[in-house]
């Protein structure tokens, strides 16, 4: 779940491979269609090697849209490789993210503050 303010955007992430990760990401936006990740934490796995009490791990990767779904990858070119679709209804639980100490403090642009 992603939220955007200006070109901030602040959201969680969560995936299923040998094991359950998630985490939260901090982007920046560079075009209507593409941020870079700055910052993330979470479970230690293929995302971040660090807890998110533990602070924000810097980052440089992409953060695509194509079309109407989410890219995180560059394609072999370099172009969009785009694999999350957007959800059909979560606003409850945006709305629960969205009063979170942390998301607060990333959307005006101080990510560190909320991160404990």
């Amino acid at each position: 779940m992603l939220a955007q303010r200006g070109n901030r955007i602040c959201g969680t992430w969560s995936y299923y491979a040998t094991g359950y990760y998630d985490g939260r990401v901090v982007a920046t936006t560079r075009s209507p269609t593409e941020a870079r990740r700055i910052f993330v934490c979470g479970r230690p796995g293929s995302e971040t090697s660090k807890e998110c009490e533990q602070g924000w791990e810097a980052v440089d990767k992409p953060l695509r849209l194509c079309g109407d779904k989410l890219g995180d990858l560059d394609s072999e070119r370099g172009g969009c490789y785009a694999d999350f679709a957007r959800v059909s209804d979560a606003h409850g639980e945006m709305e629960a993210l969205q009063k979170q100490p942390w998301m607060q403090a990333c959307l005006t642009g101080n990510p560190a503050e909320g991160a404990r």
